[in-house]
């Protein structure tokens, strides 16, 4: 685990500076205490944050023509920026509107008309998703140019079933006696199930149905000739049984909504993401329950909790602007 071996203040004003030829030892100074496994693999940060488990925006090193030298300032600042996660500094919000601001002209982009019902403007005629909008019927697109995940219950399909076979198995583990003959009993007791259970049920869903795997990904990508932006389903990923964080969000997400909307479980539904510039995007969901807390689930980086309960810099990370 990395340990903190200057203050904050300090390692972004090393990070702002031009420092000649003898950056690193001065920048191996500040990473003596890691683990050095070969760049991003397996390295654990007080966050306990899985860097391979993050969305890649662009690594050091891709340019090319660059030289040695340049190469080797572009891998000390990515240390320092990856560092910086340590504490949260970095990590912001706003990956929608760059979505937004991305897609600008393009001819399957609708802006926003005040529709509260599409906050962020349509894609292809779907909802565009982003923090505090519907999930089921929309599409979720990266940041940086991606597939394009379209979420849809409504035509029926694998993702249906799924949500179909979830309702019952949390039916038939749901303590319901006195009430189990009557409908409004039944959710009832799956509601206070899932609110007690929350964490343990996304896990062993996502766990099963879609786990982490980049393989899939590059695979589907590959077979389905997907381009920058191009749609697919996420009953596609479902039927390959992986994929990374975004399918993952859009799964759970998805799944949690409904059941609020059909009464099997209370609060609201989110999918809420970061992106440390330059380097990475991560995605997970955000459940406010009946009480009012705020549950982070995220199956990717294996955190699954109230947000209140988390030590201060990963809750730094998970909070919003406003927490």
């Amino acid at each position: 685990m990395a340990v903190k071996a200057m203050p904050l203040c300090d390692r972004v004003q090393l990070r702002c500076r031009q420092i000649p030829g003898d950056k690193q030892d001065a920048l191996r100074f500040l990473i003596c205490a890691r683990p050095r496994r070969g760049y991003a693999e397996g390295m654990s940060w007080p966050t306990g944050i899985n860097l391979e488990r993050l969305e890649p925006e662009t690594r050091a090193g891709d340019s090319g023509g660059a030289n040695a030298e340049a190469v080797a300032a572009a891998q000390l600042e990515t240390e320092i920026i990856v560092e910086s996660l340590s504490n949260g500094w970095s990590a912001q919000a706003g990956n929608t509107a760059h979505v937004m601001a991305r897609l600008g002209d393009h001819v399957g982009f609708e802006p926003p008309t005040g529709d509260p019902a599409t906050p962020y403007g349509r894609y292809l005629g779907r909802p565009i998703i982003g923090r505090d909008s519907r999930i089921d019927g929309g599409v979720y697109i990266g940041r940086k140019p991606r597939e394009a995940i379209v979420v849809d219950m409504v035509r029926g399909g694998l993702l249906d079933s799924v949500y179909r076979n979830w309702l019952r198995e949390l039916e038939g583990h749901a303590p319901m006696w006195p009430w189990q003959h009557l409908t409004a009993g039944r959710k009832r007791a799956v509601q206070r199930y899932v609110q007690h259970h929350i964490g343990t049920l996304s896990r062993a869903l996502v766990n099963r149905l879609l786990p982490f795997d980049r393989h899939v990904v590059a695979q589907v990508a590959s077979e389905h000739t997907l381009g920058p932006d191009d749609k697919v389903r996420l009953d596609v990923y479902l039927r390959r049984r992986g994929g990374v964080c975004r399918h993952q969000v859009c799964l759970l997400g998805a799944l949690l909504e409904r059941l609020v909307l059909e009464g099997w479980a209370e609060g609201r539904v989110s999918i809420d993401r970061k992106f440390v510039p330059r380097q990475y995007s991560h995605a997970w969901v955000r459940w406010t329950d009946g009480e009012g807390r705020v549950w982070i689930l995220d199956a990717a980086q294996d955190v699954w909790g109230l947000l209140e309960t988390f030590e201060p810099e990963r809750r730094w990370f998970y909070a919003r602007e406003d927490e």
